[in-house]
């Protein structure tokens, strides 16, 4: 028997195409703060968080609240600028990781949100398009390091920076790349079987 169309289906998927949007929008701050906010806990200093257009525009610290960016803007999303280093090798790789870092950690917690409180209709769609978010993490390491890409193929940063925060920390390259895979993987299948359950009873209406 052929399964009805849910009134409203390209409506919801329109909003969430639109949420998506915003979300990833929303992360780009959230890697970037991460990168700041971590810099600052270890005893260094961020200077400030640039965003684009071209040629990047500051938002962060308010002091200097629009002031473009003073080097030159090589096709990037956003950057974070430091006033002082950490006092540790340690430490700077942790600020470099804690951008995708960030980022992973809520898209974790964005996931079990979705499995702990089971939202319904479009309520759902921030909490899933944050769980995807995932892929920054993946992207930038993956994709600047195997294929010589970009952090999102074309824009972006063009070296594998959360690679280059483990190394820092003092973990092997393959270990990384293990634990990225594992967690990209353990992500897919938690949203694939989010998706499976909650399309469940549209096959049963």
């Amino acid at each position: 028997m052929e399964t009805p169309r849910k009134p409203h289906a390209i409506r919801n998927v329109l909003v969430f195409i639109l949420v998506l949007g915003l979300v990833a929008l929303l992360n780009l701050l959230i890697h970037e703060f991460g990168h700041c906010i971590t810099m600052d806990s270890v005893g260094g200093g961020c200077e400030g968080v640039y965003v684009l257009p071209d040629p990047g525009f500051k938002i962060w610290h308010l002091d200097g609240f629009g002031d473009p960016y003073p080097n030159q803007w090589e096709n990037y999303i956003g950057v974070t600028r430091y006033a002082k280093s950490p006092p540790i090798e340690w430490a700077s790789g942790l600020v470099k990781l804690m951008g995708s870092g960030t980022v992973a950690i809520i898209s974790l917690l964005a996931l079990v949100g979705l499995y702990v409180f089971r939202p319904k209709s479009w309520i759902r769609f921030p909490l899933l398009a944050q769980s995807m978010m995932f892929l920054d993490l993946l992207f930038y390491t993956i994709l600047p390091r195997w294929f010589g890409l970009r952090h999102f193929f074309f824009i972006g940063g063009d070296s594998a920076e959360p690679l280059e925060g483990a190394l820092r920390m003092g973990i092997t390259e393959s270990i990384f790349i293990v634990i990225v895979l594992l967690y990209s993987l353990a992500m897919i299948a938690g949203l694939v079987n989010y998706l499976r359950q909650d399309m469940k009873p549209q096959r049963n209406a």
